[in-house]
């Protein structure tokens, strides 16, 4: 995630107020959108590109319509102006719809619709529409194809491999190549669970069947 203060940075800065803002709005237009789950696809794709091609149209001085994502691309646009340098917007987008994709889910929740915030249809689906934003943009040369990347990858590496470990821990490992990664139990000093590490390995009998590697990482409390 791109650095976009907040009060926590200075106790003043209001940057991420007024992106949720335009992201909460959209993202509930959204959710009202999707009728089947890989509906999500179709609508998260037009969601990024148009909020895409009004921030390139805001850099070149043009005028935005009305819509929703057009409103997300002026928050960002304004936001990004005030640092005075080029490709700052760039930042304010990613923060966007690194919420917005966990936005979405976390209403569908909340009214309902679905039952869980992440399922692997969803991760797959997401990155689908990031994928086809990044390709749609990259003709632009403006950096905007490399923050849906950007996106993309990220959330892979902080959410989906979140999700995978726990799958592992539920229903078993599926990797037994030359080199893999096996989760380790980490605790408090009282031997609570707090979470889980990867620890990466060559392959041996001693672990190829572990999906918890024995014994525990230890987290210290700070004194």
């Amino acid at each position: 995630m791109p650095y976009v203060p907040s009060k926590k940075t200075d106790g003043k800065s209001t940057d991420r107020e007024v992106l949720d803002k335009a992201v909460e709005a959209l993202a509930n237009q959204v959710a009202e959108k999707i009728t089947n789950n890989l509906s999500l696809i179709r609508i998260y794709k037009q969601t990024f590109y148009k909020t895409a091609l009004s921030l390139t149209e805001l850099l070149r001085g043009d005028v935005v319509d009305g819509t929703l994502e057009s409103t997300l691309a002026q928050a960002i646009y304004e936001v990004g102006e005030k640092y005075g340098y080029e490709g700052a917007a760039l930042g304010e987008l990613n923060y966007s719809f690194t919420r917005f994709i966990q936005r979405v889910p976390q209403i569908m929740v909340e009214k309902g619709k679905w039952k869980e915030e992440l399922r692997y249809w969803l991760y797959a689906a997401t990155v689908e529409a990031l994928t086809y934003a990044a390709d749609k943009t990259k003709c632009w040369s403006i950096g905007i194809s490399g923050v849906f990347e950007d996106i993309k990858d990220e959330y892979k590496w902080r959410v989906n491999r979140s999700y995978e470990a726990a799958q592992i821990i539920k229903s078993g490992d599926c990797y037994d190549a030359p080199y893999y990664g096996r989760l380790a139990e980490v605790v408090d000093e009282d031997g609570n669970n707090i979470g889980h590490m990867e620890v990466w390995l060559k392959r041996s009998e001693k672990t190829l069947h572990q999906d918890v590697l024995d014994g525990q990482i230890v987290l210290k409390t700070k004194k």
